[in-house]
């Protein structure tokens, strides 16, 4: 066994008393006795009030905190769990070293899901993101603007609004994901752009401050 699976072994097995206690918190006996969610040691637990839901129970379909790229520092950077809404995975999902999740509404992910590393989920209201999506480090998703505004009739005007990724989506590093935003099936969604609106055109590179679309019927490979 070479240094680098030597060393994921041994954070595997330094994060089984915090996985149990997840597992446990988040899941019904039944399916927590599998340990289907595997937490880094590293992970700060803020709330586990809601509920975890699967559609799929194997041991470590789940993976929270461990895999990240080069930059990612396992030592410093530390993986944030809040959540008191509902959180549904529908298959494979790795979310990587230094991601922030924080769902209090309904967070759905899909199948093959993965974090690289040091992005932050906020989840108010809902997010949905399909299969086979990849998100860059240092990402923002947020269907909140976290404090209201009112206008001169004391009338809210920034509710919450759902964000709906669709299938084999690739969002670049430090993009901005806010609410109302859609992004449809086949997409890349370039390096730093602000995503504020609902996109239709499949198969497309989305990109900029504000973002728009600059490239149509491409294809992305994992």
């Amino acid at each position: 066994m070479n240094l680098d699976k030597t060393v994921k072994l041994i954070r595997y097995i330094a994060g089984i008393p915090k996985s149990f206690y997840v597992n446990f918190r988040l899941l019904p006996f039944s399916q927590a006795i599998r340990l289907p969610i595997i937490v880094s040691r590293r992970t700060k637990l803020r709330s586990l009030s809601g509920k975890v839901h699967l559609t799929r129970v194997r041991t470590g379909i789940v993976r929270i905190g461990f895999s990240g790229t080069d930059m990612m520092d396992y030592t410093y950077q530390r993986t944030i769990l809040k959540i008191t809404g509902d959180l549904y995975f529908n298959g494979k999902a790795k979310i990587g070293v230094g991601a922030k999740i924080m769902v209090a509404g309904k967070l759905t992910v899909g199948k093959n899901f993965n974090i690289t590393g040091d992005t932050t989920i906020i989840c108010a209201k809902e997010i949905s993101i399909g299969d086979n999506t990849m998100i860059a480090w240092q990402t923002i998703l947020m269907d909140t603007d976290q404090h209201a505004i009112f206008d001169e009739t004391n009338q809210r005007i920034n509710h919450d609004q759902p964000i709906i990724i669709g299938n084999n989506v690739w969002i670049g590093a430090k993009s901005l994901i806010l609410k109302g935003a859609k992004i449809p099936d086949g997409s890349i969604v370039g390096a730093n752009s602000t995503i504020t609106k609902s996109f239709n055109t499949q198969n497309s590179i989305i990109a900029g401050n504000p973002a728009k679309v600059i490239k149509e019927k491409i294809q992305w490979q994992h």
